[in-house]
């Protein structure tokens, strides 16, 4: 399986043990209005949906399945999903939109979930907008274009990646 840490951190602002150095860089929703405006958090959030987008496009994926899901009442609420959410379980297999919903959700700190297709495909969302993506093959399509899209794409083992 090929894996990959997908974000918006130019790694040259790495250390030696791959800790981001730049402590002036936005990590968070609740920093929207504060350290970001709305519009760049939106553009940046839509470059994470359309990074899965990419991924999964290029693997021929329609949809997979929810394997961990969190909620945050209070988040939800705020974000006006709880509707939505009341359809989404542990094992659903859910389409393509409603995985972009589910990765802004849980870039928006809402909730936070992690997606799989059998062992062909995963994304798993870290603290301060780390994502990682894991495919069955080399994803160079994808990657190229995440890349022009301004996200980084490292390889990089997920942490969150069950044995």
């Amino acid at each position: 399986m090929y894996s990959w840490r997908v974000t918006k951190y130019d790694p040259v602002n790495r250390d030696t043990d791959g800790r981001y150095l730049d402590d002036q860089e936005w990590i968070c929703y609740s920093e929207v209005g504060k350290k970001v405006s709305l519009e760049e958090y939106q553009e940046t959030e839509q470059m994470y949906v359309n990074a899965i987008r990419s991924f999964m496009d290029e693997m021929g994926l329609e949809q997979a399945y929810v394997i961990a899901l969190e909620q945050w009442k209070d988040e939800v609420q705020k974000q006006n999903a709880s509707e939505m959410l009341s359809r989404i379980w542990i094992g659903k297999r859910i389409p393509l939109e409603e995985i972009q919903q589910l990765a802004s959700l849980t870039l928006r700190n809402a909730i936070w979930c992690k997606i799989a297709f059998k062992r062909q495909f995963f994304v798993h969302f870290g603290y301060d907008f780390y994502m990682y993506i894991g495919a069955g093959r080399e994803c160079t399509k994808a990657i190229d274009e995440v890349t022009k899209s301004g996200l980084f794409v490292e390889e990089c083992a997920s942490p969150y990646q069950s044995s």
